[in-house]
């Protein structure tokens, strides 16, 4: 009996190769019996080993897949750049950068006829006993900074004693700065 079968490990095949000599790892799986005919037959066809056979067509798939990346980020910029000229000869520029600088100038326009934000309202906020998270139903200046509130934007109610006094509202970052939220 030898030492490795006392030890209840048996080895069966060929003895291992030193350290120096083998490969960089070893890959195992198991294929249905049509495909191994199939890879064995292409190796045989090849005059190459299966793994060979794998190792290359595994190299060589990958190798494709980088390719068609790399040239579908291409095309993808020849198309946005192209879209972008049709854009710009549709609207009657001559070139892109034509067609940028309106664009911005459009911008520039725009935002010299939107007004500022409006000035913090006064109320008084020290008569606030909780804040009250809420989805603002209508537009609505934060009390605090005269931040414009959005329809659908998160902002927070303020709960007073006095019922009839009006209710503030600030926004997240002002209920932020008074520790209300984390």
């Amino acid at each position: 009996m030898t030492s490795s079968s006392r030890r209840g490990k048996v080895r069966r095949g060929r003895p291992p190769a030193p350290e120096a000599e083998r490969k960089d790892r070893l890959i195992q799986t198991r294929v249905e019996e049509d495909l191994d005919e199939a890879l064995r037959a292409a190796a045989k066809q090849q005059r190459v080993t299966v793994s060979q056979l794998i190792r290359n067509v595994l190299h060589d798939t990958f190798r494709l897949v980088e390719d068609i990346v790399v040239n579908t980020t291409n095309l993808t910029e020849s198309v946005k750049r192209d879209a972008r000229r049709i854009a710009a000869s549709a609207q009657g520029y001559a070139s892109e950068e034509e067609a940028a600088a309106a664009k911005a100038a459009r911008a520039a326009a725009i935002a010299a006829v939107v007004p500022p934000p409006p000035a913090p309202v006064e109320e008084p906020l020290e008569n606030v006993l909780a804040w009250q998270e809420v989805v603002m139903g209508r537009e609505r200046p934060c009390a605090r900074c005269g931040t414009l509130l959005a329809k659908g934007q998160k902002g927070f109610l303020g709960v007073l004693d006095d019922p009839s006094a009006p209710r503030p509202f600030i926004c997240a970052t002002c209920a932020q700065e008074l520790g209300q939220i984390p």
